[in-house]
């Protein structure tokens, strides 16, 4: 009776002996970090000057409260809701380290939202910002990633109406813009990295740009109703390698997304009486849209059948029409059509002069023709193959809904 007891009281000695080694594995919060040390990034941007890096981080200013720039009330109208800090460094890390020269916050990036990049950084190459941004741990690879004509820095510095986040309100830009417009692909950092990659190599950024000469900076410049200078997207950046090689306007843009299938929704101006006039007087919402590519190798280049179809509803007309006959719904849609072929046309023209594969069409012959893919990598010509390619767009839209009205008011008027 007494050696089972024996041998109980011998297996707690041996667990309360092991409890304080066990504790000794325990590593705890090693990395802990009080919120009141950090300054939380909302945005960052990036220029190359004098060979070095040009870094300017945006900081949430927690002393700001709920300003008047956007939110409820309180807190203080005059201190900003953002701060920014300029430092330079001949590395990126570097130079965020120097921050703290002159910041008692050290800067927490996972909450950051946009990511600008200057053209002369991306003209120098962007290799190792991405390196940093896919290696760092508190680093975000979700930032939206834009491009700037001048100093990047600059456009932190801008506040915005409506919203006290500048970084939070760029986001939404972007993303309302690709929902409704689709002239410009919001594109993240992972997107970024994985293009530049891919066996195309090439990537787009849109570009952020001021559309006034002044910087509004202070908090008392915004308190009007409309402000000399905003921020706002521009054109759309071309990146080949890691390197800029140029701009393509906002219609080569809108062309561009019809061929890579990246239209969300769409407006459409068009002409109503394509054969009586030129006259861009309709509007046409596009709902629904997709585009298929299939490369098609034809003597001694490659083909691209482009389809793409659509449908969507009438939103405006600006001439004598009587929406009831089938024969103008039909030539309102061929005249669509058309105005979609110009758009893709234009766009592919400007892209075969930059050399840039930001189609992806190299991703899709790699996948259709994997022997004459090898082939050409095995060579290195398929800058040349890219030349030589030929784009054919077969389009075709319909017109699904005339909305409210089924004559135009100008048909009206004439009764």
């Amino acid at each position: 009776m007494n050696q089972p007891k024996q041998e109980i009281t011998r297996k707690t000695f041996c667990i309360l002996l092991c409890l304080p080694l066990l504790s000794t594995l325990l590593s705890g919060c090693w990395d802990d970090r009080e919120l009141s040390e950090l300054g939380i990034t909302s945005g960052s941007a990036y220029d190359w000057e004098d060979n070095q890096w040009k870094a300017t981080y945006q900081v949430i200013n927690p002393s700001s409260g709920a300003s008047g720039t956007g939110g409820s009330a309180g807190g203080s109208t005059s201190s900003p809701p953002f701060l920014t800090f300029t430092v330079k460094g001949r590395t990126i890390m570097e130079a965020i380290e120097k921050t703290n020269l002159t910041s008692t916050r050290e800067m927490f990036f996972s909450h950051s939202r946009i990511t600008v990049i200057g053209e002369s950084l991306a003209k120098h190459g962007i290799s190792q910002l991405l390196d940093l941004f896919l290696r760092k741990q508190d680093a975000r690879e979700t930032v939206y990633v834009f491009i700037a004509k001048g100093e990047a820095g600059d456009i932190l510095d801008q506040l915005m109406q409506m919203t006290k986040n500048q970084g939070a309100g760029i986001q939404l830009m972007i993303e309302q813009e690709s929902k409704l417009l689709s002239y410009y692909p919001g594109t993240r950092l992972f997107e970024l990295a994985m293009a530049l990659s891919s066996e195309s190599g090439s990537a787009l950024l849109p570009e952020i740009q001021l559309t006034g000469s002044k910087v509004m900076d202070e908090t008392k410049e915004i308190g009007v109703t409309d402000l000399p200078s905003r921020l706002a997207l521009g054109r759309l950046g071309v990146l080949k390698g890691e390197k800029f090689v140029g701009w393509l306007n906002q219609k080569q843009a809108f062309g561009l997304s019809f061929l890579t299938d990246s239209i969300n929704s769409a407006t459409i101006a068009f002409a109503s009486r394509p054969k009586t006039s030129d006259k861009l007087d309709a509007s046409f919402i596009l709902q629904n849209s997709t585009t298929t590519v299939r490369p098609v190798w034809e003597k001694d280049h490659y083909v691209m059948d482009v389809k793409i179809k659509g449908s969507g509803v009438l939103t405006e007309v600006g001439s004598v029409m009587d929406l009831n006959d089938r024969k103008a719904i039909t030539e309102m849609e061929q005249s669509l059509e058309h105005q979609v072929i110009e758009l893709v046309t234009n766009a592919w023209t400007e892209v075969k002069k930059l050399g840039a594969d930001v189609t992806g069409f190299a991703v899709r012959i790699h996948r259709s023709d994997r022997k004459r893919w090898k082939q050409i990598q095995k060579d290195k010509t398929w800058d040349s193959v890219f030349q030589e390619i030929e784009v054919r767009p077969h389009v075709s839209f319909q017109i699904e809904r005339t909305g409210l009205s089924n004559k135009s008011f100008k048909s009206v008027q004439q009764e």
